[in-house]
């Protein structure tokens, strides 16, 4: 059996009863948690991941059924960010075994994530560190609802500043493939892995790009991933989608620039600066995407860490009580 034989079985064994029948909610539609209150979190304790590309046909299902449901014991508590940003991921103290190949890393993720929990709220709130010749910590609060304001704060080794956004709106925060998209939109995306692709490049197509297809679905794959406010069905699709590009590698156990160890696959392009490699890097215990890092003859250019992502119910806080 192939590599692409394997990858496709192994997506072909994922339980029916996780597909939903309808469209999604507009108002439960993420697989970040909502905190209502500084209370610890709980994460369920992972098991170990059967190798995928190592198993007969016949054990394929089988596979799938475990990856998806983890292993039975107490949960251990993680605490939230002071701000009560929920951290995406960290790795567990004893990591699991991690399959070789990148598509089966991606598979593993995108079945971990079909089993988080939705949620939702008035705000999605994100915060990142962005990094090239400085490093940057971003908390965006973007609307969810019309008529409240957005706000972005941003530091610098110093205080948090707030930067109001300006013009922007519930139906126009959440850009994917090149155009903003309603919470709706964002909702009623494909949770199978092909027509999501079909649908990203006729967004593509909409606003008259001009990209390589499968660049194009690199991109989006990496906003479904990493901040976007979708279903976990939505977000485990986009697993599904980015193993499907040719050219997606492994790098295996990585560290991100935050000191998070993870595991990073990674696709090369060749630009105008020579061949330049981009890496996502995913939390082998939650599927949840850690970052997203540009290399450049084989040193680093920029990086997007992601720290926290949440829903809150506001309102907007004030710059000076974030830390």
């Amino acid at each position: 059996m192939s590599h692409r034989d394997t990858m496709r079985a192994l997506a072909q064994a994922r339980p029916h009863h996780l597909d939903p029948a309808t469209p999604g909610d507009p108002t439960a539609i993420t697989s970040y948690p909502r905190e209502t209150a500084m209370t610890p979190a709980t994460r369920r304790p992972v098991g170990r991941l059967v190798l995928a590309t190592a198993l007969p046909a016949a054990a394929l299902a089988v596979a799938a059924a475990v990856l998806i449901g983890g292993t039975s014991g107490p949960a251990q508590p993680r605490t939230a960010q002071p701000t009560g940003a929920q951290p995406p991921a960290s790795a567990s103290a004893a990591p699991a075994e991690l399959p070789a190949e990148a598509g089966a890393i991606l598979l593993v993720a995108a079945a971990r994530t079909d089993a988080v929990p939705a949620a939702a709220g008035r705000y999605w709130v994100t915060r990142v560190e962005h990094g090239d010749r400085r490093r940057i910590q971003e908390e965006r609060w973007l609307a969810a609802v019309d008529g409240l304001p957005s706000s972005s704060f941003m530091r610098e080794d110093g205080p948090w500043r707030a930067r109001p956004m300006q013009g922007h709106r519930a139906a126009t925060n959440f850009l994917l493939a090149g155009q903003a998209r309603t919470l709706r939109e964002l909702a009623e995306l494909p949770t199978d892995p092909a027509a999501l692709r079909r649908q990203v490049l006729a967004y593509d197509r909409a606003v008259g790009g001009t990209e390589d297809g499968d660049l194009v679905v690199y991109y989006a794959g990496i906003g479904l991933v990493l901040d976007l406010p979708v279903s976990p069905q939505v977000r485990a699709a986009a697993y599904r989608m980015l193993a499907a590009l040719p050219g997606m590698r492994s790098l295996g156990p990585v560290t991100d620039q935050l000191g998070r160890s993870g595991v990073a696959v990674a696709i090369s392009r060749r630009g105008d600066f020579g061949t330049a490699q981009q890496r996502l890097i995913v939390d082998r215990a939650t599927g949840l995407a850690l970052g997203v890092e540009t290399w450049t003859s084989a040193r680093l250019s920029s990086y997007t860490a992601l720290i926290g992502a949440r829903w809150d119910d506001g309102p907007l806080p004030d710059a000076a009580a974030l830390s």
